[in-house]
């Protein structure tokens, strides 16, 4: 089990053993990404094959539509939003907008985080500086209101 004991930074490590801690992690996203991949073919696969149900196949058949497994997903998700149900409405309005819109919100979005993480970081600086001021200030006041000699 790892803690900080047995954990090794990276800073600590040789160059060979950076290579070697960076390689391994390669192949295996390498072998994430292709299990990824597969399931997704695997996926498609069975979304274009012919639905095995004969009373959806007539259905879809009456309706105009292809007789395949995606197709009937995408009736059955059509039936449930039309009931009210508010989740397949968003998955079909999910799929259906363009993702365009959504990337550019979330870059959008990022730009004022930033902003706002600078402003943050301005108003800090501001309360944190320096203190003197406020005792000058008050030795000012002090001196209009008619008491000591302003000091440094």
């Amino acid at each position: 089990m790892a803690n900080e004991q047995n954990l090794i930074k990276n800073s600590e490590r040789t160059p060979s053993e950076r290579r070697e801690s960076a390689k391994k992690a390669g192949v295996a996203s390498g072998k994430a990404r292709r299990k990824k991949a597969n399931l997704k073919k695997a996926f498609e696969t069975i979304l274009q094959a012919e639905v095995a149900s004969p009373n959806v196949k007539k259905q879809l058949e009456e309706l105009g539509f292809d007789s395949t497994n995606e197709m009937a997903l995408a009736m059955v998700m059509m039936q449930k939003a039309m009931k009210g149900n508010v989740r397949a409405f968003e998955q079909i309005s999910k799929l259906t907008t363009t993702d365009v819109k959504d990337t550019l919100d979330k870059k959008e979005q990022k730009e004022r985080i930033k902003r706002l993480e600078l402003d943050n970081k301005k108003r800090e600086q501001e309360l944190s500086g320096p203190k003197s001021n406020t005792g000058l200030m008050e030795s000012l006041l002090e001196a209009v209101k008619g008491g000591d000699e302003v000091e440094d």
